[in-house]
């Protein structure tokens, strides 16, 4: 089936958010990503969705400059991750589908670190407070990292996150680990960032995520795009009922891959 990208393949797209043209990543003999090609505009937030061993956790690394690429190229806002990371990595936040926030830190001086590495405006305090507090960390908020636990290590890195606003996300499986209120803050979050002109990917087997934070989907199997496209195209795609469910067009459209 050929792959509808979600926005045209070929020439750069001007004033994307994130721009990924033929990427291609190999482990030894074993080819985790082969040409894959997609772009994000800003205000708009793309589903990454594949079974097991598809290349999303890959493809996320490769793109936030985590992973170098055999071939092809990244670009956040125009910048090249790897020719020009520094104003690629300041537009950019990225959550880890296993979090690492520093051992030793407690959650306050994590957001007084991105404060300070991001030179933010006077008055941050006041707000990470209350991301804080929505997050339900202000009674760990002086513990150590390593003491706390994986969801509460994972809203260390979404704290962060959201303190800067960032005008990229880079999300790979965030609800993981996540309770519900949690979950609805980072919906929430990802809802508001896109409304904000915000360009982001979120990766996630949780299919009621994306279909819930997403405007387009891109399938992968085998490190290759299989489809993309909005919910309706690929209903469409997949011979589908209007109102059937990503669930249900995911699996059609994988079936036999």
């Amino acid at each position: 089936m050929p792959v509808e990208a979600p926005l045209a393949q070929g020439a750069p797209a001007l004033g994307a958010a994130i721009d990924v043209r033929g990427l291609t990543k190999r482990f030894g003999k074993v080819a985790a990503l082969t040409d894959v090609s997609f772009a994000v505009a800003r205000g708009e937030i793309l589903g990454l969705i594949g079974p097991n061993g598809s290349g999303k956790t890959t493809l996320l690394r490769c793109l936030t400059g985590l992973l170098l690429e055999d071939s092809g190229t990244s670009a956040i806002g125009g910048h090249d991750i790897h020719k020009d990371p520094i104003p690629a990595r300041a537009m950019m936040a990225y959550l880890p589908e296993v979090p690492h926030p520093l051992a030793y830190l407690t959650p306050t001086e994590h957001l007084q670190f991105v404060a300070r590495a991001y030179q933010l405006a006077p008055g941050w305090e006041a707000r990470a407070s209350t991301i804080l507090e929505a997050l339900d960390l202000t009674e760990k908020a002086r513990s150590l990292a390593i003491d706390l636990s994986k969801g509460q290590k994972q809203k260390i890195h979404l704290a962060m996150a959201m303190l800067r606003d960032p005008q990229v996300l880079v999300l790979d499986e965030p609800l993981i680990g996540i309770d519900p209120k949690g979950a609805f803050v980072l919906k929430r979050w990802i809802k508001e960032r896109a409304g904000a002109g915000a360009g982001g990917v979120v990766s996630s087997h949780s299919l009621a995520l994306v279909e819930e934070v997403c405007h387009r989907v891109l399938v992968l199997a085998h490190g290759r795009p299989v489809v993309g496209g909005t919910f309706d195209e690929l209903r469409r795609l997949a011979h589908a009922a209007p109102g059937a469910s990503l669930e249900e067009v995911f699996l059609t459209l994988t079936a036999g891959r």
